[in-house]
């Protein structure tokens, strides 16, 4: 089989489902749920798992591994629902489907094809470096290849990698990755930064400007509150996150988040998150929050024992997926 009838065959449209007219609508969701720590990295909880029909995902290292696992039904939640669409059909293509060892590459690109004629709805693409099969290698990197064709595929594309590659990255948009025991979603861009502290660093001309979008953006969210000038009166720590400008002379604002961690109480507290509006709904919130909580894992329980956060009404279910519970105090 040559690569262009590979392409013409492969990649058929996906089954309909039923009262799933946008393919913006989640098919396959956890918003928030357990683990049992068994796994690998000792990973306890998922937030913020969700494919569309309109996903490209790259599933990263043996975490992304777990949450591949989830969506194929072969690990359970140990709290907690994945809610998943009764209909949904999910195809896992890898060197099993021809035989891991067995099967040259061109017999593995037609299992891929016959695997793919049921018209799934999301298609796990799966390096399965692990197996050690030379010929799927060489299937997957074929496959991976043909971006234009994976592209204009109407349903879901899920990458499981070993490591992040360059295919990968050009075709996806998202990817799942874990941490300080937590398995999250994220946007998979890589000018992103998250500058720590800025308002204890030393300014420059690009800082500064930064710190006037905190200041404009905070205004439209808290209540006309200029929440830089808040963390300097009440000694918060600041970090942004930000990207590269398109002219890459300067960065663009994308969230921010001011917390404090009070070695009184051994509290690490988030006083304040937002996030542009252009960029809300895409897990700019969800990486501002699995930085912090790393952060706040990685401190000794004598500085970090517990952690709290001030909320806005309507923010309060976003927080929750991290575990918080709404107490209802004055800010």
């Amino acid at each position: 089989m040559t690569r262009s009838e590979s392409e013409e065959t492969t990649w058929r449209t996906p089954r309909e489902l039923e009262g799933v007219k946008s393919r913006r609508k989640a098919i396959f969701e956890i918003s928030v749920g357990g683990l049992d720590g068994n796994c690998c990295e000792a990973l306890y909880r998922v937030s913020g798992l969700k494919v569309t029909l309109e996903s490209r995902i790259c599933a990263v290292g043996p975490a992304g591994r777990v949450a591949v696992d989830l969506l194929l039904g072969n690990r359970a939640l140990s709290s907690g629902k994945a809610l998943r669409h009764e209909r949904l059909q999910v195809a896992h293509l890898g060197p099993h489907l021809a035989g891991i060892g067995r099967a040259t590459e061109e017999e593995h690109i037609a299992a891929v094809t016959e695997a793919l004629q049921e018209r799934p709805q999301i298609v796990v693409l799966d390096e399965a470096r692990l197996a050690g099969d030379a010929s799927w290698a060489a299937a997957f990197e074929q496959l991976l290849e043909a971006r234009e064709t994976l592209g204009s595929f109407r349903g879901a594309l899920v990458v499981a990698v070993a490591e992040q590659i360059a295919a990968a990255k050009l075709l996806c948009a998202h990817r799942w990755r874990g941490g300080a025991g937590w398995l999250w979603q994220e946007p998979l861009v890589d000018e992103l930064e998250l500058m720590e502290d800025v308002l204890n660093q030393e300014p420059d001309d690009s800082t500064e400007l930064l710190l006037k979008e905190v200041s404009k953006l905070s205004r439209e969210v808290f209540f006309d509150e200029d929440s830089v000038e808040k963390a300097r009166d009440r000694g918060w720590e600041l970090a942004l996150l930000v990207e590269e400008a398109e002219d890459s002379s300067n960065k663009r604002l994308c969230g921010f988040m001011c917390y404090q961690v009070s070695q009184k109480s051994a509290e690490f507290h988030i006083a304040r998150l937002a996030v542009v509006a252009k960029n809300r709904g895409q897990g700019y919130g969800r990486q501002l929050m699995q930085w912090a909580l790393q952060k706040a894992a990685m401190m000794p329980r004598s500085r970090c024992a517990w952690i709290s956060l001030s909320a806005l009404d309507e923010a309060v279910p976003f927080y929750e997926q991290y575990g918080f519970t709404d107490m209802t105090c004055d800010d």
